[in-house]
């Protein structure tokens, strides 16, 4: 944890030497997910309810998704490099330093737009009747374990390319197929073969629906589970990069500095 601060701290000093930039990409972010909320909140106030879910349902959903994307995005962004960094042959230099090479990896880049979604994502509960000072410490706590579990999910198959000779639109194909069902309501894919998949190739359930149901209706079995799903993730993610690093090869071998 202190490793990832202290990346934290040298991201964000580095970012903000660019105030223009930084600006810019928080306006850009801010006109996008204000039209996105815009767009739903027509629907909701036409229809009332779609698929027995309401508008304020629908923000503490939209606020977890996207407070799981800020805090994948400000503390974890070098996730994106990982594969490119793997099929460069650049592993080198971090093998040769003590620390957790994933811990380094991982923590080593910050998203700049990221900080608006992290204030977004509590700006949406505006919409949440009876907000209570409980419901938001479970949406932190219940986004922080889904994004662990999402970003070990993302990370098995960045491991892959210790076997293929590149991951990325694998990776890139996982990641949208998980957080594309997160923009709708849960109940839209039951009774479709949708369900059966999000429970067992593509981890949806436990990613997505899992924390939104405990944040609406917490019950300490689903924390269990919750809990039990993540620490699973956790364990393969270790197991497989580590295991499949053997077959990692160097690319000192093959690049020539000049």
């Amino acid at each position: 944890m202190r490793i990832i601060l202290e990346y934290w701290k040298l991201n964000f000093l580095s970012i903000i030497e660019y105030k223009i930039s930084f600006i810019i990409q928080v306006f850009a972010m801010i006109l996008n997910d204000i039209a996105f909320v815009w767009v739903w909140y027509m629907f909701f106030a036409k229809f009332g309810e779609i698929w027995g879910m309401n508008f304020w349902e629908f923000a503490v959903l939209l606020s977890i998704v996207v407070l799981v994307f800020a805090i994948l995005h400000i503390f974890f962004w070098g996730y994106l490099n990982l594969s490119t960094i793997i099929e460069q042959g650049k592993l080198d230099n971090h093998l040769l330093l003590p620390k957790s090479i994933l811990v380094r990896i991982l923590s080593n880049n910050m998203m700049v737009s990221a900080f608006w979604d992290l204030v977004f994502a509590f700006m949406i509960l505006y919409f949440v009747p009876d907000l209570s000072i409980i419901l938001v410490l479970k949406i932190i706590i219940l986004s922080f374990l889904w994004a662990l579990t999402f970003l070990w999910f993302l990370l098995i198959f960045i491991s892959f390319w210790f076997f293929v000779w590149s991951s990325k639109n694998l990776v890139k194909w996982v990641f949208e197929s998980i957080l594309w069902p997160s923009h709708y309501p849960p109940w839209i894919f039951e009774g479709t073969i949708l369900k059966y998949i999000f429970m067992t190739i593509i981890p949806v359930f436990y990613v997505i629906f899992l924390p939104y149901n405990l944040t609406i209706n917490f019950t300490f079995i689903w924390f269990l589970e919750l809990l039990l799903s993540t620490s699973v993730f956790l364990f393969l993610w270790i197991l497989t990069f580590y295991k499949w690093l053997k077959r990692y090869e160097s690319g000192n071998m093959l690049n020539t500095n000049i």
